[in-house]
């Protein structure tokens, strides 16, 4: 299953997840950043990305990202509602989210 990175219908509504993760055992993350990056998720800490999504739920998203990482490994994706706000985050970030976010 391919997600859509952006509104693809008229009229559709993005929503914005942060997905956070932890692999274990030194696994190999380049598939799962991989696939992040195909999304257009920023990075905005060292296992946390902000997506915008053409989707409106958590589990559908959290199902396709599951394919990309070991059963050992731990995934959290969280809708996000309302604007995200931080103390650090790596570069980019404030203007990701003036660009994504109400």
């Amino acid at each position: 299953m391919e997600l859509p990175t952006r509104a693809t219908t008229k009229g559709s509504e993005m929503a914005i997840f942060a997905v956070t993760y932890d692999l274990i055992k030194g696994k190999d993350y380049e598939r799962l950043w991989t696939e992040l990056e195909r999304l257009q998720g920023h990075k905005a800490l060292a296992s946390f990305y902000l997506l915008n999504l053409d989707i409106d739920d958590t589990p559908t998203l959290k199902n396709h990202l599951k394919m990309f990482v070991d059963a050992d490994d731990l995934l959290m994706v969280v809708k996000v509602e309302g604007r995200p706000s931080f103390v650090k985050a790596k570069a980019g970030t404030t203007d990701w989210i003036n660009q994504n976010c109400p």
